[in-house]
């Protein structure tokens, strides 16, 4: 039986590598369309004075908590930060969830600058972007 499934899936293995490939386009055309509309979204939440919540019980996706805490401290000047002032300003932006929904803890702000030291300069809990040679 297992060789007969083998055969058909390999006959028509050209038809499932293109269908394949045109169910792929057709999510991330879809993926981007949602990060249009949450962006949209949170910059209406923005003009009403609102702080930006997750949609619809789906944790914010739209931006990784590196990219979050590089935002957080270049709007800061690029000055020392401590990791739970990150912490508080991540959280109140709304600008990153974790993949249960819930915010964003001190253990994963530390966690995320100690793995990406090419992009973050630590001083004990202190946080900044390593300047540029």
């Amino acid at each position: 039986m297992s060789k007969k499934l083998e055969r058909v899936l390999e006959a028509s293995r050209e038809e499932i590598e293109e269908g394949l490939a045109e169910a792929e386009a057709e999510l991330e055309e879809c993926l981007g369309r949602c990060r249009e509309l949450e962006l949209l979204i949170r910059r209406a939440n923005a003009a009403l004075g609102r702080q930006h919540l997750p949609m619809a019980g789906r944790p914010d996706r739209t931006m990784t908590l590196h990219k979050a805490i590089e935002s957080v401290l270049r709007e800061n000047a690029n000055q020392w930060m401590t990791v739970q002032e990150l912490v508080t300003e991540v959280n109140r932006r709304g600008l990153y969830r974790k993949r249960d929904g819930t915010k964003v803890g001190a253990n994963q702000i530390h966690a995320r600058t100690n793995n990406y030291d090419s992009i973050f300069e630590k001083d004990g809990s202190r946080v900044r972007l390593r300047m540029e040679d």
